[in-house]
C-alpha cells in the first residue's frame, strides 16, 4: 500500500478539504469496545455514560472540533441522545471526554460516535 503526505488538501477550485483527524464507532455497553477507529488508541470507561477517547497521535491545539453521535438499541427504536465533549472531563490535545445524558441521568450508549477535525 502506498502513503500520500501532503500539508494541505483543496478541491480543484482551491476550496480547503478537512479531513477528521481522529474517528471512533464503540459500544459503551458492558466491557467498552471499539468498531472501527482512525487515530484512536483506546476508550476509557469512567463511570456509567461518561468516556474518554485517547488519540494515538496528539492533535497540535485544544482547538480541534468534535463531532459526537449517540443511540441505543431500544425497542428495536434508535434514540439520539446528548453528547458533551467539552467539559466533563476537559478535552486534551491527547484525549476527548464523551457525556451520554438520556434526560437527566449519565447512561451507557449502545452506539457511541466522534470524529475530530483540526
Amino acid at each position: 500500500m502506498s502513503t500520500i503526505k501532503v500539508d494541505n488538501l483543496q478541491t480543484t477550485g482551491g476550496a480547503g478539504l478537512y479531513p477528521a483527524k481522529a474517528w471512533v464507532n464503540f459500544n459503551g455497553t458492558g466491557t467498552v469496545a471499539i468498531r472501527a477507529d482512525g487515530n484512536v488508541s483506546s476508550i476509557t470507561d469512567l463511570n456509567p455514560g461518561r468516556y474518554v477517547v485517547n488519540f494515538t497521535n496528539s492533535f497540535s491545539s485544544t482547538s480541534y472540533c468534535p463531532t459526537l453521535g449517540f443511540g441505543t438499541n431500544y425497542n428495536n427504536d434508535v434514540q439520539v441522545i446528548l453528547g458533551n465533549a467539552n467539559h466533563d472531563p476537559n478535552m486534551t490535545t491527547s484525549v476527548c471526554g464523551l457525556i451520554v445524558i438520556a434526560s437527566t441521568s449519565y447512561f451507557d450508549g449502545d452506539f457511541c460516535m466522534l470524529s475530530a477535525v483540526e
